[in-house]
């Protein structure tokens, strides 16, 4: 008798264990549905549903979740409790969870109830914008369902429970044969889900307790990997949500705890050391997760969804001045409906490609997914650009002497394309400045607008010039003077055959100045070369500055030679300055030469020029060539009837004093300035031939004092 009660119990026990491993005596269930949704009209969450259960035809709870694309505070799930007065509805809307329960206390629905009641669960919502895609799990077991991972999560309340506690506890949990482990989050849709949608805040499987600053996930099938390195300025390899600040370290903080709701973002994790923190840090609980790759799938949940279809793509288009157009949009589901207006309207065309009529300005239609009349909002704009025929609005040639050349070219609107020929069918070059191959020869360019394949009618030539001419001009062959009375001296270029620019220096440094001269101010070696509009440069001319002035010249650096029969004037002193010098006699236009000596002088005023041969100026020196004759005859026939002296000027000389004496000594007359001279007269009575004595006191307008004494004769016929 008591083996066979022992023999009961062992066959109960091993009946359990199947069933909590294989699902063995539990409702199975199936359902339906993946629908369009409409904005602003409830959907039924499933086309059909069934749930049967060979061992009872009741059940005591069951579970609708938006496990996926859940937006808490708008959406809901209900059931219209009038059609259905033994079901009670309950929705959860921090889990956006619905569970259907039986009114009456400690009784259970009927699953023909069920059946009909889940058929009837309709999803509304009243968010703004709505996700596109939203899952319901539908479950027996109050476990949450996440369809993207398959995984099953449950929420543990243990107020207070460290995360090493709180590891074994979960490790020692089982879910219908699979065993539990503290959850690894390892997308934004798990994050969100176990969460935003979990019951309360608590321990997952993350810690850095082996390496500080490195997050590894401690359990489950992503035991060992990576998803954080650093604190709260670091980076994932992967995913992480970290709360805004987080992880901190503040303190030995080696555990990734689900931070409370009313700090921060909702659903975001913090670093909490072991035994967790205080205030709203202190543990709540934990998240279990269920699931691994190799588990097979349960009977027990099924899910369904809802979509809004949407235009994955569109593609504007671009015609040149006029036509029509062809466009194009593709969407997620159902057929796409144009419009030439973004609401209301009735469609202008269906189909993925749509042809405008003719245009000749910028429209803008609008495509829409439509599902069983369920269509998308907003509709999605699609623009046919008529775009105006682009035009050349400049071009700019360039002239090189060799090697490659950069010509340029704009454009109203578009890129700008360059050919090598007019018509040429494939371009050589796209944008605004093309530069040349090396050159040999001139060569000529041709550049159209393009925008969006609108041409320009037709294409404008741009040349490239090559012009290899060298720089062609002269400098003075003798240099330059810098005089010392002026400081500076002008150096010029002279018969430039073109319209050149040019490089001065000298034997230290290069100058700025680029025309054709250039004033210095210190002498030494000047160069300067050439350069022609296509860039060709001269030879170097060189230009020697010399430091120079005007001569001085006075009465003392000359010999005057007069009264003779070759009466000359000689320059006798060679240091007339620091200059070359060159003599002109009279004319200071005249002919210069290099000699001093000028012989052969006229009686009279003369001027000896000293020119400066680097164009320091012309010096000066007046001078009187003076002649006494050796006698005079006067007897009126109109020739030497007066002894003067020849060459005498009274504007030259301020003083003068002209006297006569006879042989004796005695003053016969004297000559007043401005005469014509003595006519052999002493008193009124004519003298007789004789010799008589001149005396000559001078003093010329430079202060310069001439003396000179001497005989000539009186001839009477």
């Amino acid at each position: 008798m008591q083996k066979t009660i022992c023999q009961k119990k062992i066959s109960y026990l091993f009946l359990s264990i199947f069933s909590i491993f294989s699902g063995f005596g539990q409702a199975s269930i199936s359902a339906s549905g993946n629908q369009a949704f409409c904005a602003g009209s409830p959907i039924n969450i499933v086309t059909d549903f069934s749930i049967s259960d060979p061992t009872s035809t009741t059940i005591a709870a069951f579970y609708i979740q938006i496990s996926e694309g859940y937006q808490q505070g708008f959406d809901r799930l209900e059931l219209d409790v009038t059609l259905y007065p033994n079901i009670l509805p309950d929705w959860n809307p921090s889990e956006g969870k619905l569970t259907l329960i039986s009114r009456g206390t400690g009784s259970q629905m009927f699953l023909a109830d069920l059946e009909n009641a889940v058929k009837d669960v309709v999803f509304t919502t009243t968010a703004p914008t709505i996700f596109p895609d939203k899952k319901f799990s539908l479950t027996t077991d109050d476990a949450n369902y996440l369809p993207q991972t398959g995984h099953f999560y449950r929420f543990i309340s243990a107020n207070g429970i460290t995360w090493a506690n709180a590891k074994i506890a979960a490790e020692n949990q089982f879910y219908y044969g699979r065993r539990g482990y503290l959850a690894t989050l390892t997308s934004q849709i798990e994050a969100d889900f176990g969460g935003k949608q979990a019951s309360g805040s608590g321990w997952i499987g993350g810690s850095d307790e082996e390496t500080e600053g490195v997050w590894k996930w401690m359990t489950g099938p992503e035991a060992g990997n990576v998803f954080w390195n650093g604190q709260e300025n670091g980076s994932t390899p992967n995913f992480a949500f970290w709360n805004i600040g987080e992880p901190n370290q503040a303190g030995d903080e080696d555990y990734v705890h689900i931070t409370d709701p009313s700090i921060g973002i909702r659903g975001a994790w913090n670093d909490l050391p072991n035994v967790g923190g205080g205030g709203l840090y202190v543990p709540k609980g934990y998240v279990v997760e269920f699931g691994t790759p190799s588990d097979p799938p349960l009977n027990i949940v099924v899910t369904t969804g809802i979509f809004i279809p949407q235009i994955l793509s569109a593609v504007d288009a671009t015609i040149c001045e006029s036509g029509t157009a062809i466009i194009s949009a593709t969407a997620s589901d159902g057929e796409i409906l144009w419009f030439d207006m973004p609401t209301g309207g009735n469609p202008i065309g269906n189909g993925t490609n749509f042809t405008t009529p003719f245009l000749t300005n910028t429209q803008v239609y609008y495509a829409t997914a439509s599902v069983n009349n369920c269509t998308t909002l907003p509709r999605t704009a699609i623009t046919v650009n008529v775009n105006p025929r682009p035009s050349i609005t400049s071009t700019t040639d360039d002239l090189i002497c060799s090697g490659r050349a950069i010509i340029s070219a704009t454009a109203s609107e578009g890129d700008v394309f360059w050919y090598d020929s007019l018509t040429s069918l494939t371009s050589i070059f796209v944008g605004n400045s093309f530069e040349t191959p090396v050159l040999i020869s001139s060569a000529t360019y041709y550049v159209s607008a393009n925008r969006d394949n609108c041409e320009t009618a037709s294409r404008t030539p741009v040349h490239a010039i090559l012009d290899d001419t060298i720089p062609d001009f002269d400098v003075s062959e003798n240099g330059y003077g810098l005089c010392q009375d002026v400081g500076s001296i002008t150096l010029e270029t002279r018969n430039p055959q073109g319209n050149y620019t040019y490089i001065w220096k000298n034997d230290s440094s290069t100058f700025t100045e680029n025309s054709a001269s250039i004033t210095v101010t210190s002498e030494g070696n000047y160069y300067v070369s050439a350069i022609s509009e296509a860039g060709c440069i001269s030879d170097e001319k060189q230009i020697v500055v010399t430091k120079s002035e005007i001569a001085t010249i006075s009465k003392d650096d000359v010999i005057i030679t007069d009264d003779s029969t070759n009466n000359s004037i000689q320059v006798a002193n060679p240091n007339l300055g620091i200059g070359d010098y060159e003599f002109a006699i009279d004319n200071e236009f005249g002919n210069y030469t290099g000699g001093s000596f000028f012989k052969n002088l006229s009686p009279g005023i003369h001027t000896l020029f000293v020119r400066d041969k680097l164009g320091c100026g012309v010096a000066s020196f007046q001078f009187s060539i003076l002649a006494y004759p050796k006698f005079f005859t006067p007897n009126g026939d109109g020739e030497n009837d007066f002894w003067t002296i020849n060459g005498f000027d009274a504007s030259f000389y301020k003083m003068s004093q002209i006297s006569i004496f006879d042989r004796f000594g005695k003053l016969i007359y004297q000559i007043e300035p401005n005469s014509q001279g003595w006519n052999g007269d002493y008193q009124g009575k004519k003298l007789p031939s004789n010799s008589y004595w001149f005396r000559v006191l001078l003093t010329d307008i430079n202060g310069n004092t001439i003396e000179k004494s001497g005989n000539f004769s009186l001839i009477r016929k």
